[in-house]
């Protein structure tokens, strides 16, 4: 029965190539469009992650601010800021913060030689480079000893190092920030193009000890030792929300104002943005789009059997009158009917496959999404295959069956 389905079904395409040509064309579009456009569903949010977690993957942000207008009289609005007391009674109370590191800024000029360069210095602990997951190309990072002993250290992002040091400089360089000389021991990884960055990019700061950062451009007014930012990376993506409330109460605590006060302690995550990203809706509707597209093919085919029921009444008839059951016409079209679909299908999805295969290595730039072939995208094509092989089987192999034998043979 499938080798007879088989062979009829190909005589169907000799003769009518060009329907035949536009049908089967039809089907592999659109299988082809549902993997490719599953896939690249799923690497828009691939791409939007990992643009956005540069800086840090599942990372918060906080930042002291000052009084909230609805918790104090506008003349009492004081401007308030973290010390490093703070993060360390954060890092004892917090329960949903797995890694929390300190950092504080400066915007400095950094001279090599004969080379001048405007730098976003960041003093920080050895528990930002945890945070922000940014590597080491060369040489090392910032330690705990860096920090306890206030070393003049310094490592260089990857741009920074070849506007400023250029070809001759690298690690054991000396360079000056602010006039005071610094070593480089590290070279910080290439990051990238980021979608969520505070100030400069990674590429273009140095980071240096915190305690040196903070004794050697100290704030003028106060003789505390400021915090500029805490950053911590949440141990659960889930858990972004309640780790907010969390870290906002210990540390309105330590700062003495309200902890329902978000402009005093501001929190901030890229995690925020792409949550409010209609994501899940765009590849949904991606496949849909592409699943429709299968179905235009599918109507070809049903088209295409009906023609053929009718020109071949006459076979249909005389197997008919000669015995065969009208069960075994109906299987007979219905078979006919999925061979069609599974040739211009199974080219659809080999063209699918091989086109996400082919841009996952081709050299696009950082922001063009590229497509991610993965097994759900082929069975969901696989799936709408099946479904329009089906409906469009049943129509053709209906009307054969109810084919009238002895009228048939009459009008012959």
């Amino acid at each position: 029965m499938i080798p007879e389905a088989a062979r009829q079904a190909l005589q169907l395409l000799r003769a009518h190539k060009a329907r035949s040509l536009l049908t089967l064309f039809g089907l592999a579009w659109g299988a082809a469009a549902v993997i490719f456009l599953s896939g690249w569903g799923a690497g828009v949010v691939t791409m939007l992650e990992r643009g956005f977690f540069k800086a840090g993957k599942d990372m918060g942000e906080v930042w002291a601010g000052k009084v909230g207008e609805d918790f104090t009289p506008a003349v009492d609005r004081r401007y308030l800021w973290f010390r490093m007391e703070d993060v360390q009674a954060l890092r004892r109370r917090s329960r949903l913060a797995e890694v929390i590191g300190a950092e504080s800024w400066e915007l400095l000029p950094a001279a090599y030689r004969q080379r001048l360069l405007s730098v976003d210095v960041r003093g920080i602990e050895p528990e930002v480079m945890e945070v922000r997951g940014v590597g080491v190309a060369a040489g090392r990072g910032i330690t705990r000893s860096d920090v306890e002993h206030r070393r003049r250290v310094a490592l260089v992002g990857a741009r920074a190092r070849r506007r400023l040091l250029g070809a001759e400089g690298g690690l054991g360089s000396w360079l000056r920030l602010g006039g005071i000389p610094f070593r480089v021991v590290g070279l910080l990884e290439e990051v990238g193009t980021q979608l969520s960055r505070d100030r400069m990019e990674i590429d273009d700061q140095m980071w240096i000890p915190i305690s040196a950062m903070q004794a050697l451009w100290p704030r003028f007014w106060t003789d505390d030792f400021v915090v500029t930012k805490i950053v911590y990376r949440v141990k659960a993506r889930r858990l972004l929300t309640e780790s907010k409330r969390e870290v906002r109460a210990i540390l309105a605590d330590r700062i003495g104002v309200s902890p329902e006060d978000e402009e005093a302690v501001g929190i901030w995550s890229s995690l925020d943005f792409l949550n409010k990203l209609p994501l899940d809706q765009t590849r949904s509707m991606l496949a849909v789009l592409a699943a429709t597209t299968l179905l235009i093919g599918g109507i070809g085919v049903l088209n295409m059997m009906l023609d053929s029921v009718y020109e071949r009444r006459q076979e249909i008839g005389v197997r008919l009158a000669v015995g065969a059951r009208r069960r075994d016409v109906v299987a007979q079209f219905f078979l006919e009917t999925l061979t069609l679909c599974g040739l211009g299908g199974g080219v659809g999805v080999a063209l699918g496959v091989a086109g996400c295969a082919l841009l996952e290595v081709l050299p696009l730039p950082e922001l063009v999404p590229v497509p991610e072939l993965r097994a759900a995208s082929v069975l969901l094509a696989l799936a709408v295959l099946c479904g329009v092989g089906i409906a469009a089987g049943v129509i053709p192999a209906w009307r054969a069956a109810r084919v009238d034998p002895a009228a048939i043979l009459r009008m012959e």
